[in-house]
Order: C-alpha cells, then sequence, then structure tokens
C-alpha cells in the first residue's frame, strides 16, 4: 500500500531521471528476449540495502509502453556465494601450501640425501685405510692373539659399513629415489648364497641353517636379485643374530597368478607370472605379543636391551618391508616368546622365459639305491628325504647313532649312508668309524657345518665331504659320483672350507703385466692402495689430482687408471672427460673409478664421464685383483708420446716455465 502510487525510486539507491528511464527502455527493446536481468542493490524502508535481480520487460498500457519489474531479493544466494567464494580462496590457498610444502619436504629430502651421501664419502674415506691396512695385515704372518684383533677390528668395520649402507638405503626410499632393476636370476642360487652368508657363523653357534623350496617353484625368475637378496639377508641375519641353538630354516612356495601386477612393465607378456612366499623360521628367543607391533618400524627395535646386546640400526626390517612392497609383497610376522619366529614375505616375479637350462649331473644311477641318512635335527632328515625320493631312492632315516647302527643290526643293508658330524651322544665320526668297522663296503658320506674334513688318522675313510646347508645339485651330484664308483675320494661338488684371512695373488703380476697409474689425493689411501697393488707384483706411479694425471698420461701411456673420483682442483670425472675426448683410442688407458660415494647416480655419472669400470671405497683386495684381471696391455711402446691436441695442454706439458 505504501508502494503505491509512488516513483520507483524510492527503492533505488541512485534515483534516475526520464533521461535515463528513456535508455533503459531502449535497452529493453533491442534485448534479444525482450527481457532484461540485471543485479543490482535496493533499499528498505528502514534504509538497509539488499541485493535483487531484477528483470524488466515493456507492455503497452493505455496506449503507452511501460516497464513492468519483478524483483527478487537473493540476499540469501549472495551470502553462499560469498561463503563459497571465500572457501574457495581458502582451498587454493590451501592447495599452494601443500605445494610449497610437497616443493620444501622434496627440497628438504633431496638434501638430507645429498648430506648422507657426503656424510657416506667422508666416513668410507678414512674406513678405506682401515680395511685395506687389516687386508695386508691378514696376509702377514701373525700370531693367534694379532690375528685375532686383526679379525675383529674387520669385522667391525663391517658392521659399520652395513649400518651406513641401511641408513642410505632409508634415505632413497623416503625420497622416491630407489629403483629396482628386472633381470632374470636363478632363485635357488639368490637363497643358496644367502645361507652361505651365515654358513661360518650357523657353525660357531652350532646352529642349523637349511631350506626347502617347492618343486611349483620357477628356477629361473625375472626380479631384482640384489634387493631380493638384500631382504633375505636382513630375515636371516636377524633369525641367526637372535638364535643360540636349534635352527634357521627358509621355505619358497610359489602360486600362479594370472593377472600381471602393477609393476609389470618391462617384462614380456606371456611370461607366467607367480606369487612367491619366502618364510624364514628360527628357533631363536622370539617375541612378546606386545610388542609385535614394533617391528618393520623406522629405528625401533623390539627391545632397546637388544640394541645393546645385539646391536644393529632398527632399520633392516623397515628397508625389508618397503622393498617386498616394492616387488608387489607384503611381510609380516609370527612369533612364539621363547621358542623362535617366523618372518613371511611375498614377492610378485615372473618365470624367466628362455632361461638356459641348468647343466645336470646324471642322476639315473640313483633310482632303486638305499641311502641311510643320519641327522640329529628333524629339519634336515625332512629336506634330505624329500631330495632323495625325488630322485627314485629309497631313504631310511635315524635322528641319532644310536638308532642308525641299530637300524644296520637288523641286518638292513645299505648302497650309502650320509652322516651328520655334530650330533649329540655320537657324533658322525665315531659312527662312521663303527660302521666301517662291520661293513667295510659301505659307502660314507660326511656333513659337516664348517667344512670339516678328516678320519682316515681315526680309522676310518669317507668317500666325500658335504657343507651345510647342503645344495640339492651338490648332494645330486656326490651321491651319483660315489655309487658310480668314479673318483669316490673327491666327489665332483664339494663346496670348500671358508678361508681363514684373505688372500692376494702374488703372481699377478706375471701373468698379466700392467702399467699403473694411481689417482688418489688422500695420502693414507695412496699408501694402502700401492701396498695392496706390492702384494699382486705391481708397482704404481702416484697423481695427487686430475691435473697430474693428465700430466703423467702426457709423459707416458698407461694401461690402467684407477681414478679417485673427489680430488682437490679438478676431479677424476672432469679428467676422464679430458682424456676420452683429447687422446687417440690408441693412447687411452682403461679408468676404474674408486669413489667413496655409495650412490647409484655416481656410478652412472662414472660410466658417463667414460670409465670403464667402477670400485666402491673401502676396496677389497679381491675386487682389486678382479678388476686388474679385465685389463691387459695393448697401448704402444711406453717411450711414444700422445700428439697435443690443444695450446692449454701444450702449456700444461710444458710447465710455469714455459720453453
Amino acid at each position: 500500500d505504501e508502494l503505491v502510487g509512488q516513483s520507483i525510486d524510492v527503492l533505488n539507491l541512485t534515483p534516475g531521471g526520464p533521461t535515463e528511464r528513456a535508455e533503459y527502455m531502449e535497452s529493453i527493446r533491442q534485448s534479444e528476449s525482450g527481457v532484461l536481468r540485471m543485479e543490482t542493490f535496493h533499499r528498505r524502508k528502514d534504509g538497509t540495502v539488499f541485493a535483487v535481480e531484477v528483470s524488466t520487460s515493456l507492455i503497452a498500457l493505455g496506449g503507452r509502453d511501460v516497464i513492468l519489474g519483478i524483483d527478487r531479493d537473493i540476499t540469501a544466494r549472495k551470502q553462499a556465494e560469498q561463503a563459497l567464494s571465500a572457501a574457495n580462496a581458502d582451498l587454493e590457498q590451501a592447495v599452494q601450501r601443500a605445494q610449497e610444502l610437497a616443493v620444501a619436504a622434496d627440497a628438504a629430502n633431496r638434501a638430507k640425501s645429498e648430506f648422507l651421501a657426503n656424510m657416506s664419502h667422508e666416513i668410507r674415506t678414512p674406513m678405506n685405510a682401515i680395511v685395506g691396512m687389516t687386508s695386508l695385515m691378514l696376509d702377514t704372518a701373525m700370531n693367534a692373539d694379532q690375528r685375532e684383533f686383526v679379525e675383529t677390528i674387520r669385522a667391525s668395520v663391517d658392521t659399520l659399513l652395513t649400518i651406513i649402507n641401511d641408513i642410505l638405503d632409508f634415505s632413497k626410499i623416503e625420497s622416491g629415489r630407489l629403483e629396482l632393476e628386472s633381470v632374470a636370476f636363478d632363485l635357488r642360487g639368490c637363497v643358496e648364497e644367502t645361507l652361505d652368508l651365515f654358513a661360518v657363523k650357523a657353525a660357531e653357534k652350532r646352529i642349523e641353517l637349511a631350506y626347502a623350496m617347492s618343486e611349483e617353484t620357477p628356477r629361473a625368475i625375472v626380479s631384482d636379485p640384489t634387493r631380493l637378496r638384500q631382504v633375505l639377508v636382513n630375515l636371516v641375519g636377524n633369525a641367526t643374530k637372535f638364535t643360540e641353538h636349534g635352527e634357521v630354516v627358509i621355505s619358497v612356495n610359489a602360486t600362479p597368478i594370472f593377472q600381471p601386477p602393477a609393476h609389470a612393465e618391462g617384462v614380456r607378456a606371456a611370461a607366467q607370472w607367480y606369487e612367491l612366499h619366502f618364510s624364514v623360521r628360527d628357533t631363536g628367543i622370539g617375541i612378546p605379543p606386545e610388542r609385535m607391533d614394533r617391528l618393520f618400524k623406522s629405528f625401533t627395535q623390539v627391545d632397546a636391551s637388544t640394541t645393546r646386546q645385539y646391536g644393529g640400526s632398527g632399520l633392516g626390517l623397515a628397508i625389508s618391508k618397503h622393498l617386498v612392497e616394492m616387488m608387489g609383497g607384503r611381510v609380516w610376522a609370527e612369533s612364539v616368546p621363547g621358542q623362535g619366529s617366523t618372518f613371511h614375505f611375498t614377492v610378485m616375479a615372473a618365470e624367466a622365459v628362455g632361461a638356459p637350462a641348468p647343466v645336470l649331473v646324471d642322476l639315473g644311477v640313483l633310482i632303486g639305491k638305499r641311502i641311510l641318512v643320519v641327522d640329529d635335527n628333524a629339519t634336515n632328515r625332512a629336506i634330505l628325504l624329500r631330495q632323495t625320493q625325488a630322485w627314485g631312492m629309497l631313504p631310511e632315516m635315524a635322528a641319532s647313532g644310536t638308532a642308525a647302527l641299530e637300524t644296520v643290526g637288523r641286518g638292513e643293508t645299505f648302497d650309502v649312508a650320509v652322516l651328520d658330524m655334530h650330533m649329540p651322544e655320537m657324533d658322525g665320526l665315531e659312527l662312521g668309524i663303527k660302521l666301517q668297522q662291520g661293513h667295510p663296503e659301505l659307502p660314507l658320506i660326511m656333513l659337516s657345518s664348517w667344512g670339516w674334513r678328516g678320519g682316515q688318522d681315526q680309522g676310518v675313510t669317507f668317500a666325500a665331504y658335504l657343507t651345510k646347508p647342503v645344495k640339492p645339485a651338490e648332494l645330486g651330484a656326490t651321491l651319483a659320483s660315489v655309487l658310480s664308483r668314479v673318483d669316490q675320494a673327491a666327489p665332483l661338488l664339494v663346496r670348500p672350507a671358508a678361508p681363514q684371512g684373505e688372500q692376494f695373488d702374488t703372481h699377478a703380476a706375471e701373468r698379466n703385466p700392467l702399467h699403473i697409474l694411481l689417482a688418489e689425493d688422500n695420502v693414507v689411501n695412496q699408501k694402502v692402495t700401492l701396498r695392496m697393488l706390492e702384494r699382486m707384483g705391481y708397482r704404481a706411479d702416484v697423481a695427487a689430482n686430475g691435473h697430474e694425471v693428465l700430466a703423467a698420461l702426457r709423459r707416458q701411456p698407461y694401461d690402467v687408471v684407477l681414478m679417485d673420483i673427489q680430488m682437490p682442483e679438478m676431479d677424476g670425472l672432469e679428467a676422464t672427460q679430458i682424456v676420452r675426448h683429447e687422446w687417440p683410442a690408441e693412447y687411452q688407458p682403461r679408468i676404474l673409478a674408486m669413489t667413496a660415494s655409495a650412490r647409484n647416480e655416481d656410478r652412472v655419472a662414472c660410466l658417463a664421464a667414460g670409465m670403464d669400470d667402477f670400485l666402491g671405497k673401502p676396496v677389497r683386495p679381491a675386487e682389486l685383483a678382479l678388476a686388474l684381471a679385465q685389463c691387459c696391455r695393448s697401448g704402444p711402446a711406453v717411450e711414444a708420446t700422445p700428439p697435443v691436441t690443444n695450446l692449454d695442454s701444450v702449456r700444461e706439458m710444458l710447465g710455469e716455465d714455459g720453453l
């Protein structure tokens, strides 16, 4: 009622005159729909302002055009739009902040990785001297106490290196820079190599090492052998560490899968995929139920006391978990305190298509042969039972020497007997003496945990010796050799006992004479490497930086340059690039990188710079010998001088005084 007869200007914030109304009406006429919509603000009676949506059109009334207007209050909609706009602004700010944090985190991870890599280099440099000198000392005449001291130093350095490698691996995992390989390899060999690493330690503790692999498990797979072995080494190492008596057993089973996993890129589509289930069982101290949740967490151990008693960084299981997950699997554990633990993990892997068939010994001679197996360990008996039955043999199991003698005493005859050396009450040696006294024609094979050989001076002759854990190929070949009466005293495949210390090949230089240049700025490391080379019969010249390397190569050619990477003034990478660019091919030496850096990208950088091989510090004598064995003297005469290719090279060769 109050509005009737009033001008529309009582609502508008900015009243308009007749001219503006005429222009507005013309705008309506020009619109395509004949309706003009706009948003503006109106004023209420009390003076408050509110948002409106105005829809206007023209209608004929009393012979003239008038404006028909519909105003809608859109205050609620505007408030909602403002709230949404504010929320979007907040979201954009949050996203931008998250991106900034991600960039900062990535930079922090890179900085941490660089820091750890640099620290690793700084630590490995003096450790190179420790490892090198202890290797040299172990090759000299020492009394028992001195050898024990040096071996303790060497073992401690190896432990420290393991911790450093764990920290570097964990840093790579955190920064997403750890990548897996996909190569074909022998799975059984991978497992056996893992057990070989712990054979001596297990023998010292008198615990049994064994493994069993199901028939369905493929012989060769496509995966990352280094990382798979790393997981097995972590688990078997823990099992051996926390087990004082009993056994550590690896089991491997395979289940075919028909949908390739997410990480299957690069593997042939036709390959059969498997879920491989590994378990590592021990009879150690076990884990309390309330502490199981601490497993697989970074820098964590089940109990702080374990760190003091057993050592370790607490990273092994966490790294293993990440590696297993990268291989498409999972990891878990079961344990009973006081009885032992079993750690399980699975990985997805394809069978290696076209892998070369193994060289097999003809095992036909074993079919139908009766074999007596004497071992106090039930797991070993079960494994040997299954293996010998698979070859068509007729096995008889005995858990002790007394039981074996009772079996033979009942008149049962056998073609061969396999005896465990270390058994309670009656060991394998005593049992062998008694068996051979009554049955001198029965061939005996001795199983030992640390390569024991003997018996002849005690009145018994063994046809063969095998070291635990027994590899099926070794066992089969040995049984076939013995039962075929071929070289009974020395079977085809017998694992030698582990050497007491690292031995140097003192005749290497005679067989493969080389002219060697050592590029190393650290005086101690110079001394260590030179002494190693001397033990092999080599003499080497020394350069302290890249400039000296180039000057030495201009004076005379070398067959090999042992090139440190980080040197002052000019590093090894730059020196190598110059050599590869400026020297004619016939004058170029073989360049072997020596670096304390453990990062894969450093290895790639070395190869990209033109280096031929890579030796990580601490340099092991065996690795150095192997690298040198791949080199040969093929260059021109020593007195020949390579052509100079630029003016800077002329100046450097002539020195500061010029002509």
